[in-house]
């Protein structure tokens, strides 16, 4: 050992030897151990936040004309196939993660979307799918209610018409870039969203909360600070549902199939000015729907999903939009009924989509365009065009350099639903909240030092609906000694009578409606039974009953009769937290907060756009 210490004191270069020779068996090591494990380990070192950058540098110019020169065919159409994912936690063994670790090695899918799980296993997940690819892959998810959306754990706010009820530009900037922060930390570079579809009709409530209402004005403001809030953290966004899904019906004779049935004046007006708004306010995709614009496409009754006229005749040509086009999911079982599971990828690339999303087979689909491209039948200029916007796209996150496609999982806890977020989560309820009736100025309760008798009736249109218990706790713990009952499918009649005997001996009565709209026809369909006994306990009170609909607005028009109607703006599942709204209603009820929101959706002459008190 002293001769060995003598030789390094005496010889540096034996010292720089040795630690080289060191460092390589270790990294040899590593590489055996985990062959898909990222080129940079995820929190190896401190990183700044992504950023969007606005224009492609010449650094980035560089990468993507390189890499298009050197991608054969399949490679470049593959960039341009979107297959989804689960974000759940998944083993590494799960026959499930070798499938989309081979899409993504060969043919090398471009794009995955992924749905559910927690923050940490999203992010792990991403991160193994990153280190499987040559290039890098970009990320999307649908985060229309913000990531809490997909990801448990991760901050869920109201839908786009609470932001709309708040009338607030600030407040909806603020919200999307608390969403990007925790999306990019999770390893996701697009949402799909916003959704810019009108809420024209009230008989028409396709889209209810999921739209920001019927004011285009509104909704072009809310578009802007809605992108520029992604944007400047470093997401990009994704309008949606072009050629529009807010005043759409079911197509006659084709079931499962949507179309706008009106002059084609009306849809440039309505419809494609929402689109020409979101353009204009900088969206990176838009979505494409399966419904179709017989008025504006000379009476063809084909999709926008595989319809050129609607596709690269209206929306790349007189809109003007020069980002990319996406389908929407291509797996749906009428779509491949009509078209054909490989047929409808090539057919919706020849309308001029830039990604096919959710194929039935995503492989199939990279091959199938590729014998379209060889045959002659799809122009290989197409595929470079898109290739090279796809790319130049993460070239723009920076994905492209060394380490930058993947996350540092170690910083989940702190950028991932902080407490800032969950305040402002609440913000947007309580600013959005929405008084439409309040006779008698029954809300607040003013009565001093009393404490009312509560009965609480939920109306749910599902009975396996937890929402209406959450609530229960929460007002019991509110106000001592309230009541809960609740109204659910296939209750047995008498139970009704019960229900009637309780409010008869309460102090205030609250219908807490769990009703969203039917998706054509009924915008607020209540059971008859539940109707009749709502009409019947408001006749009997009729200063004592207050109604708050958790995330439809059209239930007014169904009870009349009742003294008190607020309204928030969340639906149960997909479309925004309507539980936060608990909390906003019950300290309205407290006179802790006046509800300040107007509504942003016709729902009759009585209330128009902008309705509240």
């Amino acid at each position: 050992m002293k001769k060995i210490n003598e030789k390094l004191r005496s010889n540096p270069e034996f010292i720089l030897l040795a630690c080289l020779m060191l460092m390589a068996l270790m990294a040899a090591r590593i590489a055996q151990a985990a062959p898909d494990a990222p080129r940079q380990r995820p929190g190896s070192g401190p990183r700044p936040a992504p950023t969007l950058a606005a224009e492609l540098d010449a650094e980035g110019a560089a990468w993507v004309d390189a890499t298009l020169a050197r991608l054969p065919l399949e490679r470049k159409i593959a960039q341009l196939v979107c297959a989804d994912l689960a974000g759940s936690y998944i083993a590494d063994d799960d026959p499930r993660l070798l499938r989309w670790q081979a899409l993504a090695r060969d043919p090398g899918l471009g794009m995955f979307v992924f749905y559910g799980g927690t923050p940490r296993d999203v992010a792990r997940l991403l991160n193994r799918l990153q280190g499987a690819s040559e290039l890098p892959l970009l990320v999307a998810a649908d985060f229309e209610g913000g990531p809490g959306q997909q990801v448990a754990g991760a901050s869920e706010f109201p839908a786009n018409m609470a932001f709309a009820a708040a009338r607030s530009e600030d407040l909806m900037y603020r919200a999307a870039s608390a969403a990007a922060v925790e999306g990019r930390a999770m390893g996701v570079h697009l949402t799909y969203t916003p959704v810019v579809d009108i809420a024209w009709r009230p008989e028409n409530p396709a889209e209810s909360v999921r739209s920001f209402g019927g004011d285009l004005d509104l909704l072009g403001r809310m578009a802007r600070a809605y992108v520029r809030g992604y944007h400047d953290r470093g997401m990009l966004t994704t309008a949606k549902h072009f050629p529009g899904r807010g005043d759409v019906a079911d197509m006659p004779g084709r079931p499962g199939w949507a179309w706008i049935d009106k002059p084609a004046r009306e849809v440039e007006a309505q419809e494609f000015r929402a689109f020409r708004h979101a353009i204009e306010a900088g969206v990176d995709f838009v979505m494409t729907e399966h419904i179709a614009v017989p008025s504006v496409t000379d009476g063809s009754d084909l999709p926008a999903s595989v319809e050129p006229k609607l596709v690269a005749g209206w929306l790349k040509g007189r809109l003007g939009f020069k980002g990319l086009v996406t389908s929407d999911d291509l797996w749906y079982d009428h779509v491949v009924a009509r078209f054909g599971a490989e047929e409808v990828a090539v057919r919706a690339f020849e309308a001029g989509h830039d990604v096919i999303l959710k194929p039935k087979d995503p492989a199939a689909a990279v091959a199938a365009l590729a014998a379209a491209v060889r045959s002659g039948r799809v122009p290989e200029r197409r595929v470079d065009e898109a290739a090279r916007k796809m790319l130049a796209l993460k070239a723009r996150l920076g994905l492209h350099k060394d380490g930058a496609r993947f996350v540092d999982e170690d910083r989940i806890g702190e950028l991932v639903g902080p407490a800032p977020h969950r305040a402002l989560v609440q913000e947007v309820a309580d600013r959005s909240l929405t008084m439409l009736k309040n006779d008698g100025r029954l809300v607040p309760l003013t009565a001093a030092g009393a404490t009312p008798k509560i009965v609480n009736i939920a109306v749910q249109k599902a009975a396996d609906d937890p929402s209406p218990a959450l609530l229960a706790a929460k007002l019991a713990a509110a106000f001592p000694g309230a009541r809960s009952f609740a109204l659910r499918p296939d209750l047995d009649p008498a139970y009704h009578e019960t229900v009637w005997k309780a409010a008869g001996e309460a102090d205030l009565v609250v219908l807490s409606l769990f009703v969203p709209r039917n998706r054509m026809g009924d915008a607020a369909p209540l059971r008859d039974g539940d109707l009749a006994l709502i009409r019947r306990i408001a006749a009997a009170k009729p200063r004592a009953v207050v109604a708050m609909s958790y995330g439809n607005p059209h239930l007014v028009r169904k009870i009349p009769e009742v003294a008190a109607f607020l309204v928030g703006y969340g639906e149960r599942g997909w479309f925004g937290n309507q539980a936060v709204y608990f909390d906003s209603f019950i300290r309205a009820l407290k006179g802790e907060l006046d509800p300040e929101g107007r509504l942003p959706v016709r729902v009759s002459d009585a209330y128009p756009i902008g309705a509240g008190l």
